[in-house]
């Protein structure tokens, strides 16, 4: 079985909002697919960079509870910024050495989710969202 060692110190790592510390229990080929940007982030670096423009714009990151299934785990966490409180899962996946080497993000309420994407995406050289009523 595959050890967690690696995925336990990511998340303590990112309940620190500590990106460089996270960075080290990643696969060199790591990918992510977030609900804030349309195309995957591959590879370490570019993943690190999300993360930390991320981190740097929430007030906390806070890792609840993992749930495994051999070397898939989803990992629940809470993200806070100001009012804003979002429900996170993300669905990981371990390679043979216990590196994360992929990441699928769902985060909810929606409201909370575009606050967060409007404030983040300046950082990454993209458009802000915005929450439109369809009346």
């Amino acid at each position: 079985m595959i050890s967690t060692d690696h995925l336990n110190a990511y998340l303590k790592a990112m309940g620190e909002l500590d990106v460089a510390a996270a960075k080290i229990h990643m696969s060199d080929d790591v990918v992510i697919y977030s609900p804030l940007v349309p195309a995957p982030f591959k590879g370490k670096d570019k993943v690190a960079d999300l993360l930390a423009a991320l981190l740097s714009t929430v007030d906390a990151f806070e890792p609840k509870m993992l749930l495994r299934d051999n070397a898939d785990f989803v990992a629940v966490f809470t993200i806070r910024l100001g009012d804003h409180v979002i429900d996170g899962m993300d669905h990981m996946h371990l390679n043979e050495a216990g590196l994360v080497d992929s990441m699928r993000v769902a985060w909810r309420p929606l409201a909370s989710v575009v606050a967060v994407q409007q404030k983040l995406a300046p950082k990454l050289g993209g458009q802000a969202m915005k929450l439109v009523s369809a009346n």
